[in-house]
């Protein structure tokens, strides 16, 4: 009932703005463009998000999990601090740093990489919990063996490890890729200009009062974390089976 009772009002008011010939309701089935383009831009933007959080938090979860020390909880508590803070603010600590930091960083206001980073500090912390078992999930001994066998750090951890880690990451890439899609203030203080996401075209028809522009949107947006959930976890897991 939790996702039916949703689904079914956001249902209502799309199918009565179609119905009733709303011109912005309209506008989507005569031009599929209205909405592509944020449906794309969303997708890149989470997609590219969960990506480099796994990435980022991947080393922090090695040293939580086999290397315990001070480094490794400062790490963690750094990783932590970010998804406890509200999304505002870290979206204004970014925007504060490359407006009066260094004239490199100037180059970084309102672009998709800055973007990326926000999302990645506010979110990383959902992927390091789940990376951090699939850490513990890979016994020593299996690296250990491939020492054994004459494999170096690097290609013990990148084609025996890791491997086997990759339900885990995909799982905690999951977790990244359903919030970065929903996520509103950062988006809109640090995206390009003219970069729509599902999320901010919603709230711009809710504030308009567009109520047949806002399900329509909210629909795809929920239909688009279904299939990049079922594509990126679910049938990872499915094909490990």
């Amino acid at each position: 009932m939790s996702l039916l009772a949703p689904v079914s009002v956001l249902v209502y008011w799309a199918g009565r703005g179609l119905l009733r010939g709303s011109s912005r309701a309209a506008a989507f089935t005569s031009d599929p463009g209205a909405l592509l383009v944020p449906l794309v831009n969303t997708a890149a933007a989470a997609v590219t998000a969960a990506a480099v959080a796994v990435i980022v938090v991947l080393p922090v979860a090695y040293l939580t999990v086999r290397h315990r020390g001070l480094t490794a909880a400062a790490s963690n508590a750094l990783v932590v601090a970010g998804f406890a803070l509200p999304g505002l603010v870290v979206a204004l600590a970014l925007a504060s740093f490359t407006l009066h930091g260094p004239l490199v960083a100037g180059a970084l206001y309102q672009s998709l990489t800055l973007l990326v980073v926000a999302y990645t500090v506010h979110f990383g912390a959902q992927a390091l919990r789940v990376t951090q078992v699939a850490v513990s999930a890979v016994p020593p001994r299996v690296g250990d063996a491939a020492r054994m066998l004459g494999a170096g750090n690097v290609r013990r951890i990148f084609e025996v490890e890791i491997p086997l880690m990759l339900p885990g990451l995909g799982a905690g890439a999951g977790l990244v890729l359903l919030s970065t899609m929903k996520e509103l203030p950062a988006t809109l203080l640090l995206a390009p200009p003219g970069f729509t996401t599902l999320a901010t075209r919603i709230w711009t028809a809710t504030e308009d009062a567009f109520w047949s522009d806002a399900s329509i949107a909210s629909l795809l947006l929920i239909t688009l974390s279904g299939v990049l959930t079922w594509a990126l976890v679910i049938r990872r897991f499915d094909a490990l089976d």
